[in-house]
């Protein structure tokens, strides 16, 4: 049976870890410090938040804070899952009381917070009245937030913090367009972001390297309001609501998170990732995991920066390893004209996974649906496709064919 299967298999493995030390930390106020280690099923993360390459001059005249150091605590799943649905980067939105509006998006490899979204929306010319349903887009060349060439700027409290894309940043870790993009970060849920070069073919590290770009787009037309109680205008960007997501625009190779299933040189087996791209959202603005609560944005009473990871994050329960589980896990027939492909475990021991995932030919999830013996294939065109078994802490892919 496996001469007639072409799969992949996935085994998240983290090597060992050292044991961060944050009285060190949080005691340098002058210097980068940043350390990360994994106990049980969760990834911590510390830093000072102090950047380590050249900024901007802070305060500045649309800034008039100066960065500080930090004593940054975050958590994260160290062996994400998909969850089956986006979550969106805003949580309950910026007028609900009590309640945490935004998740920052994550935290790069030096320490330094990813927060794509600015707290800056369309106000009334007459009243200063703030409508919350348009969000001003901090990358805008029409705003002017005192950001720097990273594309960052400084909190009131001193923190310094990256809304876009951080040129220095980038050109310290030496990224070319000609190889592969090493990690540059991590999200709030988990899973690794890269910057934009990445492999053509999501499935194949042998395939040529290419600039991933989004598949988001301005608008058409104008925007509905007013120009008194919301934006009137061409949608020129401004506002985050300008843009719109279009799968189908050429060359389109993301999902809304700026995300994708794929094997890259950290995870030859494949796992989902991000991608900063060069064009809007440039750091993404979903999650397709489950971000932890230490990234959201809020009061503390309302659980906002308190990670909850502890509870959520699977730990792996089948000592079973990713390489048997690829070999005793079949699915038939191969290739099918079928509506469903059936799925059995060879051997004794009868193994669950706890979602399947359907991806397209450039790893993009087309979607996730619980367990089941038969997988569901009703509405594919014609093509190769993918199918990501997830357990607890291993992720096992397949490869098929629909005639």
């Amino acid at each position: 049976m496996k001469s007639q299967l072409t799969f992949l298999f996935t085994l998240c493995a983290f090597g060992a870890w050292a044991q961060c030390n944050t009285t060190t930390i949080w005691n340098n106020t002058t210097t980068n410090e940043v350390c990360s280690e994994v106990s049980g099923v969760v990834k911590h993360w510390y830093s000072n938040s102090i950047p380590d390459h050249v900024t901007g001059t802070f305060p500045n005249a649309n800034n008039p804070n100066s960065i500080s150091a930090q004593q940054t605590d975050l958590a994260m799943c160290a062996y994400p899952v998909q969850a089956g649905q986006f979550t969106d980067i805003i949580i309950a939105g910026f007028n609900a009381m009590g309640s945490c509006p935004t998740f920052e998006f994550g935290i790069a490899t030096n320490g330094i917070e990813f927060d794509p979204i600015a707290a800056e929306f369309f106000s009334n010319p007459n009243n200063g009245q703030l409508n919350y349903d348009w969000n001003k887009n901090p990358l805008s060349p029409n705003i002017n937030l005192g950001t720097d060439m990273n594309d960052a700027h400084v909190q009131p409290n001193g923190k310094y913090h990256y809304h876009g894309n951080p040129a220095n940043f980038i050109t310290n870790l030496g990224i070319t367009s000609n190889q592969h993009s090493p990690i540059i970060g991590w999200a709030a849920d988990g899973f690794p972001l890269y910057y934009k070069y990445v492999y053509s073919d999501a499935m194949d590290a042998n395939s040529g390297i290419i600039e991933a770009t989004s598949c988001f787009q301005l608008k058409s037309g104008t925007r509905p309001g007013n120009g008194t109680t919301a934006p009137d205008g061409a949608y020129d960007g401004t506002y985050v609501e300008d843009y719109e997501y279009n799968g189908s625009l050429g060359g389109c190779i993301l999902d809304e998170c700026n995300g994708r299933y794929g094997v890259t040189p950290d995870y030859p087996n494949g796992t989902y990732y991000y991608v900063m791209t060069s064009d809007f959202p440039v750091v993404p603005r979903c999650f397709a995991g489950t971000p932890d609560m230490s990234f959201a944005v809020g009061p503390p009473f309302a659980g906002c920066g308190v990670s909850d990871a502890e509870s959520y994050c699977s730990a792996l329960t089948v000592d079973v390893s990713a390489e048997e589980l690829s070999d005793r896990l079949v699915i038939f027939p191969i290739p099918t004209n079928s509506d469903f492909l059936n799925v059995q475990f060879n051997g004794t021991q009868e193994l669950h996974p706890t979602d399947v995932t359907l991806l397209d030919s450039m790893g993009r999830t087309i979607r996730v649906e619980p367990y089941n013996q038969q997988v569901n294939l009703k509405g594919l065109a014609a093509g190769t496709y993918f199918i990501k078994f997830s357990f607890e802490k291993t992720e096992i892919t397949k490869r098929f064919v629909k005639q």
